[in-house]
């Protein structure tokens, strides 16, 4: 079924009654009031459609959108950015076809819900082809929170989805592109495609499953909202009550078919959060006082519950594993797999021995790099040789070794110079001058002696 609507070129040429109320029984001034108010509204709701038929046409400027939406979305997932997916929710152009649908389904233009399919599906293509395209190119492929995100939606992701459905006519019929942005990013469209891609690329079609369906549930949700929304506002031609039954009927039947996995995947989602909690609670009671949990993970296996993480004790606890496996089990009534480490961790007083040790290392590397700094400045000009300095480092005293009688006296000015002039650099060291005499052989020693 087609109609003709002013300014919409291309969707029928059948005509269309753009959904005014009939004038009520009157006057002539009143009929000729209420014919221009009809008149009125059938001409704004006919500047609604042509809008909307606009956005849902697939040209060059739509291609490009969704390119450059798929590319953002999909280097935003990659890095785990939240604020480059929101971008790439902006960028997106898919909420004009979908909008198209919306209002298709509700004015029966086939001509208008089938330009918006074809739109829709190209743009569905290419964000796939986009992301799978960079994912292949990247070298990182790891699964990241945002990823994981869009692979298990819910009935939460189905009640946004209807109601940002409802802001998003809302925003269209009054103008309001400020709704509309937060209409984009309230119900992702283009992130859940770039996580297709990535599951189709790397083997996880799991994700590409999931992500598939939240695509196809915000999709539906939208577009069957604003349906709707648009049939409350009159646009479309006048159905009896049992057309309008049978319409309302199907969007409420396929929505239901919709929500089963959904409600499958919120009822596995909300055994995982009770799961993890029971698992947190028996953890912290096994555990003394002073121990803590450092990383805990919770996994639903099919029938069981699997458990693995590391937490740090004073005192190895024995069979800990056993005894939270069967805590768990007598408090969710499921096989439960628990593989728990438990790492020794430091007390007080072992902290504050390593705190000392350290700073005992750092003085003695201090007074290492001060000694060596020293013998560089003695040993400038060669006239003190290595040999005769003594250095001890730990009570930070150097000695140097001269021999007075030999030494001229110019000689000496200069050395003594340099001895001063080391000692001013450094006041913590005590740098002295000492005697360098022969020493005496051991029979001449015993002979003096007697």
């Amino acid at each position: 079924m087609a109609g003709n609507h002013p300014g919409v070129p291309g969707l029928g040429d059948a005509p269309f009654n753009a959904g005014g109320r009939r004038a009520a029984r009157g006057g002539p001034d009143r009929n000729e009031e209420n014919n221009e108010a009809a008149g009125g509204e059938a001409h704004g709701r006919s500047l609604t459609l042509a809008s909307v038929a606009r956005d849902a046409r697939l040209d060059r400027k739509f291609l490009l959108l969704i390119i450059l939406a798929a590319a953002i979305a999909t280097l935003g997932l990659l890095q785990s950015s939240t604020a480059v997916v929101i971008g790439a929710m902006l960028v997106s152009p898919l909420m004009g076809p979908i909008m198209g649908v919306g209002f298709g389904l509700a004015t029966l233009e086939s001509n208008l819900i089938r330009r918006s399919l074809v739109t829709l599906a190209a743009g569905m293509a290419v964000a796939i082809l986009v992301a799978m395209l960079i994912i292949w190119l990247s070298p990182i492929r790891d699964v990241t929170p945002e990823l994981r995100a869009r692979t298990q939606p819910t009935l939460l992701d189905l009640g946004v989805a209807v109601v940002g459905g409802i802001a998003g006519v809302y925003a269209i019929m009054r103008k309001l592109s400020g709704v509309m942005v937060g209409v984009a990013i309230a119900t992702a469209l283009v992130p859940p495609l770039s996580t297709v891609g990535f599951g189709l690329v790397t083997g996880r079609f799991d994700f590409a499953l999931g992500a598939a369906l939240l695509f196809l549930t915000n999709t539906l949700a939208i577009a069957f909202a604003a349906t709707i929304v648009a049939r409350l506002n009159h646009f479309g031609p006048s159905l009896t009550r049992q057309h309008t039954a049978m319409q309302v009927a199907g969007i409420v039947v396929t929505l239901g078919i919709l929500s089963i996995p959904l409600a499958l995947t919120l009822n596995g989602l909300a055994g995982e959060v009770r799961a993890r909690s029971v698992v947190q609670t028996e953890l912290r009671l096994l555990l003394g006082e002073g121990d803590r949990i450092d990383s805990l993970n919770v996994r639903m296996e099919r029938d069981a519950v699997a458990v693995d993480g590391v937490v740090l004790v004073d005192r190895y606890a024995a069979q800990l594993d056993t005894r939270l496996a069967a805590k768990i089990r007598g408090e969710l009534d499921r096989e439960t797999r628990v593989s728990i480490v438990q790492l020794r961790q430091q007390t007080n007083a072992a902290v504050q021995v390593e705190e000392q040790f350290n700073r005992r290392l750092a003085t003695l590397e201090q007074r290492e790099e001060d000694a060596r700094a020293i013998l560089a400045e003695l040993m400038v000009g060669g006239l003190v040789v290595r040999e005769a300095i003594l250095i001890d480092a730990q009570a930070r005293r150097v000695v140097v070794q001269r021999n007075r009688e030999l030494e001229h006296e110019q000689v000496a000015a200069a050395m003594d110079r340099i001895i001063a002039s080391v000692q001013t650099g450094h006041p913590q060291w005590l740098i002295q001058n000492g005697s360098l005499t022969t020493a005496k052989a051991p029979a001449a020693e015993a002979a003096a002696t007697e």
